[in-house]
């Protein structure tokens, strides 16, 4: 109360009326936040006397009575009409009119993934506080076109008109003019109604069905896509409804079917889930098990991959940007290679029955022989082994008997295969392609976008931006005035150690500076080379450089370590043309070593590093530097040669430092750094965001109870994805339902 009381509010925080006018529904996120901060001791902040632990555990008890187990029950939380999303909108379709909606992706010069019909009509849904696009909330608020569904509708409904296996499967008949009975008008209205609805239709809809088709003039097949396109425009089918209860209850089975089939497929329930539903039968626990295991076995798996991971890992996006980009072809196609990678990754967690943590650490990849070359990687075939191995998925497709099509063209867009790369920096989420391109710009990386990637979508810590944060801008014009022009890192670096920033930039930027070593097309930059700060230092001068090759020689008045590894480095400082190296030896008396790789120094400083084993028996004083150098195109040249034992970079300080004191360099040291001591942030991380998807809504204090039991279900199956999904399934919230 000292910082947030109705006096001071520090940070915008009145705790005296929030206690006073307490309202647990309208306030419940703010209590969260309080409650968080307090139990993980982060308020009161450290400057002042902590609070002790029993008032700790007070606090965290009050808020369980209040907003865990309200009643001292487990709740499932709220049920709101949820809309389709596009993407259910379209396999709805494909499913209930037998018509191919997604369009062919082709193997050609054009690399483009095209933009179907109903893609065409609809925009890519917003992301909601759920943390994806079929957050029932956010789809509640965002506007509705009713002209444009009418329109995508009937341009569907008009593709029947040459389609004879679709006409086949709906009406009976393949052949035109259609020939039914008014029975059989009336069995197909109820037919269709039920798929489209996904419930029998009421009497009143029969009905009302039938009088559109009875009300047309025109010939019968044409009479009978008008009364489709009546139920298409239904509420009832744009709309997942459930039947509204007072009290807590379970899901009846026909809601459960389509609860599993919209997770698993983002489609409805096919015939068998349908069959299991109608008698109750998948209301039985194993029953419901095996059905997981059936739909995850099918190609329409593939949702999972596209809608889950694409908006959990932020790779949906490239999809759009492969048909949108503009600049060139290759481009287009590199960044559709991009999504198919992290498509088939997703995906073969599932596939293969891999842990939630192979996420962050898959030492896998999917690759074709062009993008690996562009990433400037050697990609070799390996093959990932499972007790229940998951067929394959047929990529951008929802059934095996359409792929893409093969061929041999300009950009070479080949199929993407299972390898390694050997790599460490590579691999997981992580350092993927497509994370590294859909963290950046267009022109440039960006390490802040980067560090909270990590940290909202691997960790699960959300970063809320302060009032008060300065303008990176003003932080640019203050800064210059008084230490002269700064380059982007630098400008960073400053802003992120103003108050109002540091709080959450002190985990944002060593995570993000670390992936620096990527480009914003997640292409590896050209090394920058680690010197030891320790070790001996020698210089090279404008004077000691011609224009052509010429030994130059320099005495080493340090000790080099014998029986050891002894490096030599040459360090560019400036000047404007670069020191072409080779045939660089270390010298004493008759002993000669020799490192003859050629090398040059200047902004790249690739290959600049010349290493020498020393023989044990070898003196540890008494050595000469020779290196044969020249002066590429001039000879103003200024540089550092460092002169260090190999052990010299293990010495340093880490480039990157966590707040707890953690350090690293590279990627892969802070995939070792989450792995170590992050696994537990993960893994809660992991089901946060499954269980949501899931429901389609933000999750709530109630859902603890829930994520707790997965927790120690998963534990001794290793936390395996699919393990998870089916956890999901099984979980109370998911079972179960209530009404506001």
């Amino acid at each position: 109360m000292e910082c947030h009381d109705s006096g001071e509010a520090s940070g915008g925080l009145d705790l005296q009326s929030l206690a006073t006018d307490y309202s647990p529904h309208i306030d419940m996120k703010l209590w969260e936040k309080i409650e968080s901060e307090v139990v993980s001791a982060r308020m009161p902040p450290e400057s002042t006397e902590p609070l002790p632990a029993s008032e700790r555990e007070q606090i965290a008890s009050w808020f369980k009575d209040e907003f865990v187990l309200p009643g001292g029950i487990q709740h499932a939380g709220y049920v709101l009409p949820r809309r389709l999303t596009r993407e259910e909108l379209q396999n709805t379709l494909e499913d209930i009119l037998f018509i191919p909606i997604r369009s062919e992706v082709p193997n050609s010069r054009l690399h483009v993934i095209p933009d179907t019909l109903v893609e065409k009509f609809f925009t890519t849904g917003v992301i909601g506080a759920s943390g994806f696009s079929n957050d029932a909330r956010t789809l509640s608020d965002e506007s509705m076109d009713l002209q444009k569904y009418a329109s995508c509708y009937s341009l569907l409904l008009a593709r029947l008109d040459s389609d004879e296996k679709a006409r086949e499967h709906l009406f009976g008949a393949a052949e035109l003019p259609l020939k039914l009975t008014d029975t059989e008008v009336g069995e197909f209205i109820q037919r269709f109604g039920r798929s489209a609805f996904r419930r029998d239709l009421t009497e009143a809809e029969g009905k009302a069905f039938y009088q559109l088709y009875n009300q047309s003039d025109a010939d019968q097949f044409s009479a009978l896509k008008s009364s489709m396109l009546g139920v298409l425009m239904a509420p009832s089918f744009l709309f997942r409804f459930e039947d509204p209860s007072e009290d807590q209850i379970p899901v009846t089975s026909e809601e459960l079917a389509v609860r599993l089939s919209y997770f698993l497929w983002s489609a409805p329930p096919d015939a068998e889930l349908w069959a299991l539903a109608k008698d109750d039968s998948l209301l039985r626990e194993d029953v419901l098990i095996a059905q997981v295991n059936r739909m995850l076995q099918d190609p329409k798996r593939i949702a999972l991959a596209e809608n889950l991971g694409g908006e959990w890992f932020d790779f949906k996006k490239l999809r759009q940007k492969s048909s949108v980009d503009r600049r060139s072809d290759r481009m287009a196609g590199f960044y559709r290679t991009q999504y198919e990678e992290s498509l088939l990754l997703f995906d073969s967690l599932l596939r293969f029955d891999q842990s939630v943590l192979r996420l962050v650490d898959a030492d896998w990849s999917f690759l074709n022989r062009h993008q690996a070359g562009i990433y400037g990687l050697t990609h070799t075939a390996h093959r990932l082994s499972c007790d229940s191995e998951l067929p394959e998925i047929s990529i951008h497709y929802r059934s095996t008997d359409r792929r893409v099509a093969e061929g041999t063209y300009e950009y070479r867009h080949g199929p993407l295969t299972l390898g390694r790369t050997g790599d460490p920096d590579r691999y997981g989420f992580l350092t993927s392609g497509s994370t590294l391109s859909a963290t950046s710009t267009e022109n440039r990386t960006s390490p802040i976008r980067r560090g909270v990637w990590v940290m909202e979508r691997i960790l699960g810590r959300h970063f809320e931006v302060p009032e008060d944060v300065p303008d990176l801008e003003e932080t640019q014009k203050r800064f210059e005035n008084e230490s002269g022009k700064l380059d982007f890192s630098d400008l960073l670096k400053l802003h992120s150690s103003q108050t109002g920033c540091s709080a959450c930039h002190q985990y944002i930027d060593p995570v993000g500076f670390a992936l620096e070593l990527f480009d914003q097309y997640g292409l590896r930059r050209a090394a920058q080379i680690l010197v030891p700060n320790v070790g001996e230092k020698l210089n090279w001068e404008p004077s000691l450089i011609s224009g052509a090759y010429a030994d130059r020689t320099w005495d080493l008045k340090d000790a080099v370590s014998s029986g050891g590894i002894t490096r030599v480095y040459f360090n560019y400082s400036k000047g404007r043309h670069r020191l072409d190296i080779r045939n660089v030896r270390l010298i004493n008396g008759d002993l000669e070593l020799l490192d003859e790789h050629f090398g040059f120094t200047g902004g790249a400083q690739r290959d600049n590093i010349w290493e020498f084993a020393i023989p044990v028996e070898a003196p540890s004083m008494g050595w000469k530097l020779i290196a044969n150098v020249k002066g590429d195109g001039g000879n103003d040249s200024y540089g550092t040669i460092t002169v260090a034992g190999a052990d010299a970079i293990k010495m340093q300080e880490p480039p990157h430092r966590l707040p707890d004191g953690t350090g690293f360099g590279t990627p892969a040291e802070l995939k070792t750094v989450l792995m170590e001591q992050y696994s537990e942030q993960i893994i809660d991380n992991a089901i946060r965001r499954v269980l949501a998807y899931a429901l389609g809504r933000e999750l709530l204090p109630i859902d603890r109870i829930a994520i707790d039991t997965m927790k120690k279900k998963l534990q001794p199956e290793g936390y395996r994805l699919r393990s998870l999904i089916t956890e999901v399934v099984l979980s109370h919230p998911f079972r179960h339902k209530e009404f506001q």
